[in-house]
């Protein structure tokens, strides 16, 4: 028996599942990112803006793609919702009803930048 990939992000097609579990995540998070009050020590308030949500092929890692919104430094960012993230699954856990609450990861999204450099490149050869 062959053992099954896991999707990630630039891999093959996610399924039916993974999609719709995806971006009930995703939606419930970027809910509680604005209802809730999340913020460190120094009263700095964190709010950023959730771009994608990518489920393993067990529905059991979430690995949740944010941008800051504010003059935040996307590092601080994904370090501070890394530290909370029990919080914020717990949060989770109130609004969806699946059998098993996947574990989340917060990564910072680059897909802009790699936009921005794509057309750095196709503006650089429209020059040439």
């Amino acid at each position: 028996m062959q053992k099954r990939k896991n999707k990630g992000r630039f891999g093959d097609e996610a399924s039916q599942r993974q999609l719709r579990v995806s971006e009930l995540i995703k939606r419930n998070i970027a809910k509680i990112l604005i209802d809730s009050n999340f913020y460190d020590q120094d009263r700095k308030i964190y709010s950023a803006s959730v771009t994608e949500v990518r489920c393993s092929a067990d529905l059991k890692i979430a690995t949740v793609y944010v941008l800051p919104l504010d003059d935040i430094n996307a590092h601080d960012l994904t370090a501070f919702l890394g530290k909370n993230k029990n919080a914020i699954r717990h949060a989770l856990g109130k609004e969806v009803s699946l059998k098993y609450l996947p574990d989340l990861r917060f990564k910072e999204d680059t897909l802009f930048e790699q936009i921005e450099k794509t057309n750095k490149i196709f503006r650089a050869l429209e020059k040439d």
